[in-house]
């Protein structure tokens, strides 16, 4: 524990200050409060060491003076209350473990951080914007943690005797340790641009690297032996988890499946409340229907149409796209995203023309225009296949029926149709079109799962989603495995080579670190060349370079080339005269435990009998017969070919400046394949033109290999660093986004509003 640490211990922010009995419980809870305490403080310290670098940076490339001044005061003032700031946090995180001592479910509420007496003077799109925020942070803690906290509450309902510890009131859980930074962290004099700022690195580097933190405390409870063996909850549904598969299917892990499809630091769900929808479609009212098909300007009274007059209009739009969904080739469908708008959108003014209404109501417009907006997205998505975007795209109408009924669809991201539509959209990312001789099954599964909901889907049964998810994850864990078995011989062959490729370049180094310089017989030079390296090959990759047969071998080299120079049997001749034998014995053994031709290593031993006579005959000053001297260093060309041999050099010279990851102009390519992890899907363009998908499946940084598979798990794509960075430059190679299709489009969609301006009223 640090020094500030057990201060803070000693001021109170533990159990052990109000205890008044040494009960064996007390002393398990200040032990995992204490560690709580300071891992938190150790990362809030790096929050604020990492934001105070990024401020500077943003200033020193800020575009003016007054957004130069803006971070730099913000440095100023974490500089100044960082200090306060952790402190405030360890102190409301300590009264979260007082809570468990008492027995209390919860301390009585607090005013919301963004209500706070703090200063704060929010106007209600300020504190809409805080809420998002916020609740990003939340859901992020709750989708990237949810074994671990599900987990931990157990274990503390347990050790307690107690029921009612949950997700929402753990000391840990999303709820408590995002709402105490967010109060401790009102402290801070920050304008809203920064505080925001402030809270997406509280993101990046708190609840990002809070795995360990979670899983130490955990271990602490198993280590007193509580609930070692603790599984998830199957039975009674915790708040916000997803509902239980159906029984059939209660096998199938759809997390793990999940994890399976992509990397595992996949972006966390995007999640927005309808309200910053309704705040932002004010500034876009001239795209509403209402202004396009009705003509109504802004707060203007009519009658609405009600929701059963829309609702009978998006059912006959639905059953209209079950019939016209037959098509075995989406590309082929009659009916796009185009014609579904239009065909909306004249459905819609004929209804309210047969009603009488004047206009929909402003938050069943808002809706439509969102979803559409969405579908739009992901209409031109380029990380996914034309094909799949179209079929993902008749799920339009049945999205903006939930959309309408139930608005936490957009704040929720596990919804039971964002779930089916994340998961359709992960094991797309890899799908391209087969060959016409094989039968494409993930595009025939997923076109199952769009005409079942365009045919049973009635607005009201979700469960509708879920079981298609749990069919659809059954499918797809078929198709993974298949997979594996593939890529898992390929892997092997591809680590083969990288071992063999590495073992090739360090036995050319020792042998020409040894040459190097040297004049030796030709025929020496020519054995250890041949088939010495074949064997050195042989023995490094079969007993690794600690092994006694790899020191015997490369000794065998050392003693060889020792006892061919002249000068050294002069010096040493006792030496010299006890390690012929040894030697041309070792070398005998050496050639025929590769196979080598009888016949040749009796030649080679003749020839090195006879070298090892001469030196005994001839003074060490005179050269042995046959010899040349190594020299592995680039030579001068001769005066005849120097031209040519230059301006092959000076283009070789800038290719390799073009290409070279450390100039500046492409350190960040470098640094996004450094980056790269296994999972990750990119797109390859071919020298005949031909794009394929595929996945980065293995690298090794030794070697310098990446390789890359297919969905199916057949290789692509064999190379390393520089070829990877110079596809990147010519375009060639085009990494591909992972996570939920809704999840981008929605995100996407939400910071073009946000960044659009405020049309003028018409």
């Amino acid at each position: 524990m640090t020094s500030s640490d057990q201060t803070s211990f000693e001021k109170g922010f533990s159990l052990h200050n109000r205890a008044r009995d040494s009960r064996a419980p007390l002393t398990l809870l200040i032990t995992l409060q204490s560690r709580v305490l300071a891992s938190l403080s150790d990362l809030i310290k790096t929050l604020f060491n990492h934001t105070d670098d990024a401020f500077f940076e943003l200033a020193e490339s800020a575009q003016s003076n007054n957004e130069q001044n803006l971070f730099f005061e913000a440095m100023r003032e974490l500089r100044l209350h960082a200090h306060d700031v952790d402190n405030r946090f360890r102190e409301l995180m300590g009264a979260e473990f007082d809570r468990l001592q008492s027995g209390e479910p919860d301390l009585p509420p607090r005013p919301r951080p963004q209500d706070a007496d703090s200063g704060l003077a929010l106007v209600d799109k300020d504190k809409m914007e805080i809420e998002v925020a916020v609740s990003n942070m939340r859901s992020k803690l709750r989708t990237q943690y949810p074994d671990l906290l599900l987990h931990l509450s157990q274990r503390l309902n347990h050790y307690l005797e107690v029921e009612w510890l949950n997700e929402n009131n753990n000391p840990l859980g999303p709820e408590k340790l995002v709402d105490h930074f967010v109060e401790a962290a009102n402290q801070l004099q920050l304008p809203l641009k920064i505080r925001l700022m402030l809270y997406k690195y509280f993101e990046r580097h708190v609840i990002d690297n809070l795995r360990g933190l979670l899983e130490d405390s955990n271990r602490i409870l198993v280590d007193a032996g509580i609930l070692p063996n603790v599984r998830a909850n199957r039975g009674k549904k915790p708040e916000g988890t997803r509902p239980a598969a159906t029984p059939g299917d209660a096998g199938i892990d759809l997390k793990a499946l999940q994890e399976a499809l992509l990397p595992a630091d996949e972006a966390a769900p995007y999640a927005i409340q309808f309200a910053e929808v309704q705040a932002l479609m004010t500034r876009l009212y001239t795209s509403s229907l209402n202004h396009r098909l009705f003509g109504v300007q802004p707060d203007q009274s009519g009658r609405e149409l009600d929701n059963q007059a829309l609702m009978a209009v998006l059912n006959r739009l639905q059953e209209a796209q079950a019939h016209t969904s037959q098509d075995d080739d989406p590309l082929h469908s009659h009916v796009d995203h185009l014609d579904v708008r239009l065909l909306l959108e004249h459905q819609l003014a004929h209804s309210a023309r047969e009603t009488g209404a004047r206009k929909l109501r402003q938050v069943d417009d808002d809706v439509i225009n969102l979803v559409s907006m969405v579908f739009e997205f992901i209409l031109d998505d380029r990380n996914l296949a034309p094909e799949v975007s179209l079929l993902l795209g008749r799920l339009q109408i049945p999205v903006i029926k939930i959309a309408l009924q139930d608005k936490r669809f957009f704040s929720e991201p596990d919804h039971p149709t964002r779930r089916l539509l994340k998961l359709l959209s992960q094991a797309a990312l890899g799908w391209e079109k087969e060959s016409l001789l094989q039968r494409d099954l993930l595009l025939e599964e997923m076109r199952i799962v769009v005409n079942r909901v365009l045919n049973e889907f009635d607005g009201f049964n979700l469960e509708l989603f879920s079981t298609l998810e749990q069919t659809f994850g059954s499918f797809l864990k078929e198709e993974i495995q298949r997979a594996e078995l593939v890529e898992k011989r390929v892997l092997q062959s591809a680590q083969g080579q990288a071992r063999m490729e590495q073992a090739r370049r360090l036995i050319n180094q020792l042998i020409n670190d040894r040459l190097q310089g040297k004049t030796l017989p030709s025929v020496v030079i020519d054995m250890l060349d041949g088939p010495w390296r074949t064997l050195m090959l042989q023995v490094l990759l079969r007993h690794g370079r600690d092994a006694d047969p790899w020191r015997h071998c490369l000794q065998t080299v050392d003693d060889l080339i020792w006892s061919i120079q002249p000068a050294n049997a002069a010096v040493d001749r006792e030496r010299w005269v006890k390690m012929i034998p040894l030697l041309l014995k070792a070398i005998c053994n050496g050639l025929e435990s590769i196979r080598h031709p009888g016949i040749e290593v009796d030649k080679f031993l003749s020839a090195l009998w006879e070298i090892h006579g001469q030196i005994l005959q001839n003074p060490p000053d005179k050269p042995l017969p046959n010899s040349r001297t190594i020299d592995h260093t680039l030579a001068e060309p001769q005066e005849g070919r120097r031209s040519a041999i230059d301006r092959q050099r000076q283009r070789l010279a800038e290719r390799t400046v073009q290409f070279d990851p450390d100039t500046p102009a492409n350190q960040d390519l470098k640094h996004r394949i450094l980056q790269l992890k296994v999972g990750q899907w990119a797109e390859v363009t071919a020298t005949d033109g031909k794009t394929r998908r595929c996945k980065l499946a293995y690298r090794e940084p030794e070697s310098d290999l990446y390789l890359f598979v297919s969905r199916r798990g057949h290789k692509v794509l064999e190379t390393d660093m520089a070829s990877l960075l110079r596809m990147m430059l010519s375009d060639e190679f085009r990494l591909l986004q992972s996570g939920s299709i809704w999840d981008r489009a929605l995100s996407a969609v939400m910071g073009r509003m946000a960044s659009a301006e405020k049309p003028a009223k018409a």
